[in-house]
């Protein structure tokens, strides 16, 4: 990852952090879609500068990486994020410092979620009764993941559902090539922290 842009989140009184931060992504995950090639590859990467796990919040900094200025200008952000320019500065493409403090991959976490939720899902499935369902995961303990989050909205299917972002600093570079998901993720493609 040899540039990035960086976008800064100006919460007010009126407009909360949590509201920019599900309308601005929500804008790069369709603008990340546009690019994506034929394989459903993306070569830009995201990370989250003030992350803290401890504290459940991403902060109020989004970098978008890549590997080089052409990609980011391929993006085009400026424009997917016009409706929003009261709310966020966003910076022009910058190299990435030569020597960074290190690495991390943010990646996406789903959990199987709620024994109520897995038994809809599994009466449906099998064609068994609701509480059928859910004596036989009566024993299962629920899975909590207790990282950071963005509500998201699917435009295909009108849920809403949270997209969990996990953080895994590591010593390595990029060996596996740049390559992100639709929301900028990734669990082989680690981007430089600075």
């Amino acid at each position: 990852m040899k540039c990035y842009i960086e976008i800064t989140l100006l919460p007010g009184i009126e407009i909360p952090i949590y509201f920019l931060w599900e309308k601005v992504y929500q804008q790069l995950h369709l603008a990340l879609v546009e690019i994506q090639d034929d394989n459903g590859v993306v070569r830009v990467g995201v990370s989250f500068p003030e992350y803290d796990e401890k504290k459940y919040q991403l902060g109020c900094k989004l970098r978008l990486f890549a590997p080089s200025k052409k990609d980011l200008e391929a993006l085009n952000i400026h424009k997917w994020l016009s409706r929003l320019t009261d709310y966020i500065h966003v910076t022009s493409i910058r190299e990435v410092p030569g020597k960074p403090a290190g690495y991390a991959f943010f990646k996406r976490i789903q959990t199987k979620s709620s024994n109520t939720r897995l038994a809809r899902r599994k009466a449906k499935r099998e064609g068994i009764s609701y509480e059928d369902a859910f004596s036989s995961l009566s024993k299962r303990r629920e899975q909590i993941s207790k990282v950071p989050y963005l509500h998201f909205k699917s435009l295909s299917t009108d849920k809403r559902y949270r997209l969990m972002i996990a953080c895994v600093e590591t010593e390595q570079r990029n060996s596996h090539g740049d390559v992100f998901s639709t929301y900028g993720l990734s669990a082989k493609s680690p981007v430089p922290m600075f």
